[in-house]
């Protein structure tokens, strides 16, 4: 089979574009042939690892407009659009062993009006809520008309259900995506959080949280890895705070599983989530994990051990789970056993499966 994935920018450095170079990677090692179409590129090289046998396609040689204005996005659109058609006339006329991946509303609303809409798996890696409700009744529209949808939870899935039908929607989740044979220092006094540095990640509520940790244990630190447009606004709060010494804003790694391994535990404080990348590599790890219960995966992730989690965005509640972490060290022993657990059910092998059955039903 050849896969094409559809993205809005691979080089971006985040979890959706993580998630797909992984199961690029996965895919191309089990033997299929695969290919990146990416519509825009705002970075020379792609943030994460890529097996060399996977092409890359770039539509644009320029980042996605997201800052200039309606005007500027929708003519970027457009000239997707025109560029996309072209394409189907040549390498990507549906034919028989031919699988479409479209990763999330913008690709494959533009899979949809170039006509590969009926041929396509649309891949949701957001709430079904992220949008307002006019884009999500178009949103909804478009995917009644989609070969299959795949969300990342079962209740995200369910809702998508009730616009568009049971049988055109399915749930697979994330994989581990890290190497899991490491050493873990779990006497470490530091903290880890993981994410682009955006509103969605919430980090402008753990650092307040910090404020109240700090002030009982202020041998401790906060180490928060990722780039992103809040950098300035977090270190200004991070400044007003009087944190300077204890949290850090550490910028983008490629290694961030040695950085896991020095860490006593990990901090999810999403406004919303999908399934979150972050938080599996974590439990994955061994690193026990506090996380607010946004929408729509933390709970499943530790609904059976391995972290803590917290009302959403109750920074009081964030707190005070933080504490109670650094005070128990053996309650982090104790979480730490839940790896197994997230390993076996999400293995590469385990999600490859699910994956290739619906490739399958896709190419009847």
């Amino acid at each position: 089979m050849h896969i094409y994935y559809f993205a809005l920018d691979i080089t971006i450095k985040g979890g959706t574009e993580g998630i797909t170079v992984s199961l690029a990677n996965l895919f191309v090692e089990k033997g299929h042939e695969v290919s990146i179409v990416s519509f825009f590129k705002s970075n020379p090289e792609i943030g994460s690892k890529l097996d060399k046998r996977v092409k890359v396609i770039y539509l644009n040689e320029k980042a996605y407009p997201l800052e200039k204005g309606y005007v500027a996005r929708f003519k970027s659109f457009v000239e997707c659009f025109r560029k996309l058609r072209g394409l189907t006339k040549s390498s990507l006329r549906p034919v028989k062993g031919n699988v479409y991946i479209g990763q999330n509303f913008f690709p494959n609303m533009l899979l949809w009006l170039v006509g590969l809409g009926k041929y396509t798996i649309g891949c949701e890696h957001f709430k079904y809520d992220i949008y307002p409700t006019p884009i999500a009744a178009i949103r909804n529209f478009v995917y009644a008309r989609f070969g299959k949808i795949v969300t990342l939870t079962d209740v995200d899935a369910g809702k998508f259900q009730k616009h568009i039908g049971k049988n055109r929607v399915i749930t697979i989740p994330n994989m581990v995506t890290v190497k899991t044979d490491i050493e873990l220092d779990m006497n470490s006094k530091t903290i880890i959080a993981v994410g682009r540095l955006q509103p969605q990640k919430g980090f402008d509520f753990l650092i307040e949280a910090m404020r109240t940790v700090i002030d009982k244990h202020n041998d401790w630190i906060l180490n928060i890895w990722g780039i992103g447009d809040l950098h300035d606004e977090l270190q200004n709060q991070i400044d007003s705070q009087h944190l300077q010494q204890h949290v850090f804003l550490k910028g983008f790694t490629r290694d961030i599983v040695s950085e896991y391994a020095k860490s006593s535990f990990f901090v999810l404080s999403s406004r919303y989530e999908g399934f979150p990348l972050a938080l599996i590599e974590a439990l994955s790890l061994g690193i026990p994990s506090v996380a607010f219960n946004c929408p729509s995966g933390c709970a499943e992730l530790l609904a059976n051990g391995g972290g803590i989690l917290v009302e959403k965005e109750n920074v009081i509640k964030l707190a005070d789970a933080i504490v109670y972490m650094i005070e128990h060290p053996q309650y982090r022993l104790e979480c730490s056993k839940h790896k197994e657990q997230i390993r076996k059910e999400l293995s590469p092998d385990v999600i490859y499966e699910k994956w290739y059955r619906l490739f399958l039903c896709m190419n009847k």
